[in-house]
């Protein structure tokens, strides 16, 4: 059981959650139902903290958004969460908003995480998105267009920021002929 202990202290990249899976491979000797005992036993020792039904924590410093990325595989952080931490809009959003493979929203450890469904292949294409620290999110150009498929035209408080050669290119690229988002990047964009 030394090992449990190590876990917590461990940090891949910047990583501060973890899966089952993720430890397993940490420590190849614990798998199974002996992987299962082990992180019970972590839990209950108060090595590690369990979030979720197989994401762990070694304490409430966490990212939530790398937190979000676990929780629903794949997908990425988007939408009013970079569009707010970006200064696109001024609005404060309390929720962390996902881009993932169905809708749902989840509540843990008093954060709201927020999922909206798109087509595979628009959520697969990596175009605009970018990983950083175990965390993958949209670009400020992705998470637009991102919003504005999923909702529609919308107002943005702030678009100087944005680069709109890239706009245009992740529109082609990613979007396809969705006239919404060709109309918002031409409107926009000149």
């Amino acid at each position: 059981m030394g090992y449990i202990k190590e876990w917590g202290k461990r940090r891949v990249d910047g990583q501060t959650v973890w899966t089952a899976n993720e430890l397993g491979t940490m420590v190849p000797d614990y798998q199974g139902s002996k992987l299962r005992s082990a992180l019970k036993y972590a839990v209950k020792q108060g090595d590690l903290i369990r979030l979720s039904r197989g994401i762990y924590v070694k304490n409430h410093n966490y990212s939530r958004w790398e937190m979000g990325n676990k929780l629903q595989v794949p997908s990425y952080v988007s939408l009013e969460s970079v569009l707010v931490a970006s200064g696109v809009i001024f609005q404060p959003y309390k929720s962390i908003t996902l881009v993932a493979t169905r809708s749902m929203v989840k509540v843990i450890d008093k954060e709201r995480y927020v999922y909206r469904k798109v087509r595979d292949e628009i959520l697969l294409n990596r175009a605009g998105i970018e990983e950083q620290n175990g965390v993958w999110r949209a670009s400020v150009e992705r998470a637009i267009l991102d919003k504005i498929y999923l909702d529609g035209d919308t107002y943005f408080d702030n678009l100087r920021s944005v680069n709109w050669e890239l706009m245009e290119e992740l529109t082609i690229g990613v979007y396809g002929a969705r006239q919404s988002i060709k109309t918002f990047v031409k409107r926009r964009g000149r």
